[in-house]
């Protein structure tokens, strides 16, 4: 791999934003292009849960229940597959299983629409679809770029996927009226499809430029993954963001489900409303990519870089706490979720690029599915048992502001040892 180099660029004003070095950019490009046919197919379909979550708000954590313990049977199957099989067999085999999958759901929701059972399923099938492949994904960029590369260039891909995923609702709400939900799932799958041959095309990239040595099998047992990330204080810190981040999202998710589903909206509007909310999510996470998120990092450095998001959720829930309405919970959920896709998202992925290959695969799939919808389901329980014992969803808003004290805190030493991991010789970075 080449080196990190200077944190600018003599590639034009391309290079200078995208801060990408001479000699990166074909790795850069088929990054960027995958992700966005990636993150593009899974959009067009999240207004589709959002619906379903909106038509079935009262058992939500029953459904963050069913993807947990998904999630738990899926894990074992992963971790045989990186074990046994090179990443050019694993990635877009697992991608294929998905896209078939998809398309049996298409033919379901075709026609008058899927029975209340088979939206239910959908909804759990598209939680652990989105983690998985896009944990495969970064697992796959941990993989091939370095922790200086990953520092500038991980949130110009992630633009990519943000550029997708603009377009993705905005496909959705203007053409799910003509062909329908099943239409969409149909689009969806195609653009899978193309993110599939990206992948395989990025791969054989990567072979031929490493001369096979990235193609390694990774080995082990299929639990050594999770094994990791309970012997790692690294590993769990991360698991603490993790949380303390989930906890905050489901809230904000499950309390706008509420409060559509008491607005009055036919499921049309409905579906819509969530590709527009959408929408302006990923325009302001691609700002934050594109311009913001790497330099900001150069800037403050990782641990002051990791506590901002924290800081400013813990301003909007003091808001929420004294006003609430449906326009105010969307603005709040809007920048949540444009710094998790801005800036909390990049900054993740860059902690597993100090580590080695063994646990960007299987503990970092382990943690972005199993450890993320558990801390789902921990979040979706909470939130229904203040819905029980009365409270308001201004009141358990700031019941939440605990949470992010222990985040922020948290996220400060997790970007101090991370910096400390970096600065390390490569044969030391495997963390414990």
């Amino acid at each position: 791999m080449s080196s990190a180099g200077p944190a600018t660029s003599p590639g034009g004003l391309a290079g200078w934003l995208l801060r990408v070095q001479p000699g990166e950019w074909p790795r850069f490009a088929l990054a960027f292009v995958y992700f966005f046919f990636l993150l593009g197919g899974y959009f067009m379909l999240r207004p589709i849960r959002g619906l379903v979550a909106s038509n079935h708000s009262d058992v939500l954590h029953l459904l963050y229940t069913a993807t947990f313990l998904t999630m738990l049977a899926i894990v074992p199957v992963f971790g045989f597959l990186v074990a046994k099989f090179r990443r050019g067999v694993f990635v877009p085999a697992s991608y294929g299983f998905f896209i078939v999958q998809l398309l049996g759901f298409a033919w379901a929701f075709s026609g008058d629409g899927a029975a209340p059972r088979v939206q239910l399923v959908f909804y759990v099938w598209l939680s652990v679809f989105n983690l998985f492949v896009v944990s495969v994904f970064w697992s796959f960029m941990a993989d091939i770029f370095t922790p200086g590369q990953a520092q500038r260039l991980f949130g110009s891909i992630m633009a990519g996927g943000s550029i997708g995923a603009i377009l993705g609702p905005l496909a959705t709400a203007r053409l799910v009226g003509v062909i329908g939900v099943g239409g969409i799932m149909v689009l969806a799958s195609l653009a899978l499809g193309v993110a599939t041959a990206l992948a395989v095309l990025l791969g054989r990239r990567e072979r031929r430029r490493t001369s096979g040595s990235g193609e390694a099998l990774i080995g082990g047992s299929v639990w050594e993954g999770a094994r990791e990330v309970f012997r790692s204080p690294y590993l769990l810190l991360i698991c603490l963001m993790m949380l303390t981040h989930n906890m905050t999202s489901t809230f904000l998710y499950n309390g706008l489900a509420v409060l559509v589903d008491g607005s009055g909206m036919d499921d049309v509007a409905r579906t819509v409303f969530f590709s527009y909310v959408d929408l302006v999510v990923q325009v302001i996470a691609f700002t934050l990519q594109f311009f913001l998120t790497a330099r900001l990092l150069a800037w403050m450095g990782m641990p002051r870089t990791a506590v901002l998001p924290p800081l400013i959720l813990a301003a909007g829930f003091t808001l929420l706490g004294s006003s609430l309405g449906l326009v105010l919970f969307a603005a709040v959920q809007v920048a949540q979720r444009a710094m998790n896709y801005g800036l909390l998202g990049p900054v993740k992925e860059m902690l597993f690029t100090v580590v080695d290959r063994e646990t960007k695969y299987k503990s970092k799939n382990f943690i972005d599915t199993v450890v993320y919808r558990g801390s789902d389901v921990a979040a979706s329980w909470l939130f229904k048992g203040y819905m029980t014992l009365g409270l308001g969803v201004h009141q358990a808003a700031l019941a939440y502001l605990p949470v992010m004290v222990i985040w922020g805190l948290g996220a400060w030493r997790l970007g101090r040892r991370y910096e400390a991991l970096r600065d390390m010789p490569e044969s030391s970075t495997k963390d414990g």
